[in-house]
Order: C-alpha cells, then structure tokens, then sequence
C-alpha cells in the first residue's frame, strides 16, 4: 500500500482550525480493518499517472470494494447464495442415490460428496458471516443512540475483528480446497473419458456441469474485475457517480459542504505563465475565505484529471487539497474524507 502523503506540488498544510463542527462520533467499520482490495493494489503499482491522481482511484477502488462486500452480504444475496448451494447440495443426493447401481471407474463419486460437502461448508459460513454483520450494525446503531457526553462511542471492536478475521481465514482455506478438488475432478473425468459416460453416465454429466459452473464464475469474475480496474483508469467519474448513487453510508450533507471554501479560478499567468488565482466565492453560509494562488502544475483536478479552466468553480477542503466543485461534491455526499489524505471532514481529523 502505497503512503497518503501529500505530493510536493500541493499546497502546505492548513493550520488546524476546524471548518467544519464534529457532528458525529468516530465509530468502527470494516473500512478500517479490512485489507485493500486487489483493484487497489494493482492500481497503487501502475504506472504512468501522477501520484495524487493514482491516490484518489486507490481510494475509490477501496470504496468499490466496500460496497462490493456490504452488497455480497444483503439478504438478497445471501438468500440466494444460500439456496443456489443447497440445490446444488441436493441434486448431489439425488444423484447420488440415482446412480447406486452405476460403475465408474474413476472415484468421481468421491469427488461429488465432497463438492456438496463444500458447498455445505460455504453456506454455513456465508450464515454465520450474515448474522455478525446484522448483530454488528445492531450494536452499532445502538451505541450511536447511547453517545458518551464527549461525543465518543466505547470501542468494541476487537470481537468483531476476531470474527471477520476467522471468517476470511476460513473461506480462504475452503476456496483453495475447492480449487485443487475442481483439479481433481477435471482430472478423473478427463481420465475416466468414454467409459466413464458409459458406465455412469448421471455421475459423468454431474461432475460436468459442476466444473462448467465453477469456470463460468471464474471468468465472470476475473472479466469484471478487469472491467472495473479500467473503469478506474479512464473513467473515474462515472464510478464516483456509481458509488454515489448506491452509496449507503453517511456522507457530507449540504449544510456540511456550505461550510467549505469556494472559490473561482481565474488565470492570471502571475509569478510565472499559467499560475492562477483561486478567487473566493461567498457561500450560502456567508463564509469567506482569502485569495489563493495556485501554480501551474496544481492546477488540476485529482478526480477526473481535467485542468481547471477560467471561471470554473473550486471547492478547498480543511487539508488544503483542491477539486472542482462538481467532482468534489459528489464525492464528499458518498464519502466525507478527502480522497488524497483521508482527512474528515465531519470529524475534523485524519481518517486512518
């Protein structure tokens, strides 16, 4: 994971004077404990982009992967997770049972029961995974209801950390089983050939289709994986607008974005040829800030990669990072952390 520092052309830190009042308290997510996502990864060791600009698509590729998770566990999905394993579960029986009295002459009947005892061991660990997030966001939302009078809430997530971490220890080790028994299975149908078709042929077809479902998901999931990875690189807006569309957590309010700094940029080819000035713009809230300038080379938007023109509107977080007013906004509505040094501004301080 590549270090949120600042890039050297930005502009010095802010002094620490909040700009925005503390609304609500920090509380635990699985943002803060979960490892990045591999989008994140990848992008953090691809080249060919400014550092400041490959922090912000890392960051929305953690934010894709968040929502990706918080959408893997809704009811529908689970539900349907659920029953799509215990059919697979139950036709397995059924076959099972069918095919007593077929031969084959590879242990394909081996690998069939303990396919269905995966699929099995996955349903239950996808419900227990199901119901802690629920007991979780339970207990969340009952601490946010029972503040301490500094604002705070009690810090109890070293049970959940316990759980989410058993819970990824185990799926990891039944999906490498589960790779090296679809090894196994390719293998002993391969090997069995035609006369395992011909001596147990519902054991046979079983065993096909099982293995054709798993590779169909593989590729499904490695073609959208490739899809969202380019998304990020040439089309970081639309996924803001994405995520900001199905965003489910709390965000920046208007009321919060009004208390933000507003400027116009204006270019004045002043010390030097394509600096500019950050004019301030007076805000709903009356708030006012001083004249900034802003050379050449920070004269960009870390979001969508665009440089910013004459007259085009700004907005300047309490970090002192810089955006269009558009592509900020969005932003802070799904997110309200900065997306180059995760700084907060609900909570007025660094996001870690």
């Amino acid at each position: 994971m590549s270090s949120l520092s600042f890039s050297p052309s930005m502009d010095p830190p802010a002094q620490q004077i909040p700009l925005l009042p503390s609304r609500q308290p920090p509380s635990n997510s699985d943002a803060s404990t979960s490892p990045i996502g591999p989008l994140a990864l990848l992008l953090g060791r691809a080249t060919g982009r400014r550092g400041t600009s490959m922090l912000v698509r890392e960051t929305a590729a953690r934010e894709l992967e968040e929502r990706r998770i918080d959408w893997g566990y809704s009811k529908p999905v689970v539900a349907l997770d659920i029953t799509w394993n215990l059919a697979f579960v139950f036709v397995s029986l059924g076959v099972l049972i069918h095919s007593v009295h077929e031969k084959p002459n590879t242990p394909i009947r081996l690998w069939i029961v303990v396919y269905a005892a995966q699929c099995l061991v996955h349903v239950v660990l996808v419900w227990f995974e199901f119901k802690r997030r629920n007991a979780r966001r339970a207990r969340d939302m009952e601490t946010q209801q029972q503040q301490e009078p500094d604002g705070y809430v009690t810090n109890e997530s070293d049970e959940d950390d316990g759980g989410q971490r058993s819970f990824s220890r185990c799926e990891s080790v039944n999906t490498m089983v589960s790779l090296i028994w679809w090894l196994f299975g390719f293998y002993w149908v391969v090997a069995g050939g035609n006369i395992l078709m011909q001596n147990a042929p519902s054991l046979y077809w079983l065993a096909v289709v099982f293995l054709a479902f798993d590779v169909f998901f593989a590729v499904f999931c490695v073609v959208l994986a490739c899809l969202i990875g380019i998304a990020l690189c040439c089309c970081l807006p639309c996924i803001i607008a994405i995520l900001y569309a199905v965003a489910g957590q709390e965000g920046a309010t208007d009321a919060d974005l009004s208390m933000l700094p507003k400027y116009r940029y204006r270019v004045s080819n002043e010390p030097s040829p394509g600096d500019g000035l950050m004019v301030p713009v007076e805000t709903s809230s009356r708030y006012l800030t001083t004249e900034r300038v802003l050379l050449c080379e920070d004269a960009e938007c870390c979001i969508c990669l665009s440089p910013y023109e004459d007259g085009v509107e700004l907005h300047a977080l309490p970090c002192n990072h810089h955006f269009h007013y558009a592509c900020i906004t969005k932003w802070l509505k799904m997110n309200a952390t900065c997306p180059l040094c995760k700084y907060n501004i609900l909570k007025n301080c660094e996001h870690v």
